[in-house]
């Protein structure tokens, strides 16, 4: 008799570990948008937010002839121009650029290293 009562008591506590070990998981009630996603896919795209050196960089290349800019086609395209921005955002691991160390290089100093280097032609 005590061995059935011992049976069962030990089924009942191992019937509760075991329940304890079960996780079901549950749809939680988040936000469909991550909360360092921007509310447009377009700030700091050209804008202010941008480094001057990039608003610079994409005037001159506004001013090229179309026959001269290769991808001319490829990025009027409006569904690529809006992903390559949505790919350029910032998230949390990334950080906004204040001072470029490549701007403190003299350009001089490239063209001499490319030059010597021997890929750029010596005139």
């Amino acid at each position: 008799m005590w061995h059935t009562r011992l049976l069962f008591a030990c089924l009942a506590v191992s019937l509760s570990v075991a329940q304890a070990q079960f996780f079901y998981h549950q749809a939680l009630g988040l936000p469909s948008k991550a909360a360092y996603e921007p509310d447009s896919p377009y700030v700091g795209y050209a804008t202010a937010d941008a480094h001057p050196s990039v608003v610079r960089n994409a005037q001159w290349e506004s001013e090229l002839p179309a026959e001269l800019s290769k991808s001319a086609r490829f990025y009027n395209d409006p569904v690529i121009a809006a992903n390559l921005a949505k790919e350029s955002l910032l998230t949390r691991k990334e950080m906004a650029v204040e001072h470029r160390e490549a701007d403190k290089i003299p350009r001089e100093q490239v063209y001499k290293l490319f030059k010597n280097a021997g890929w750029l032609s010596r005139r």
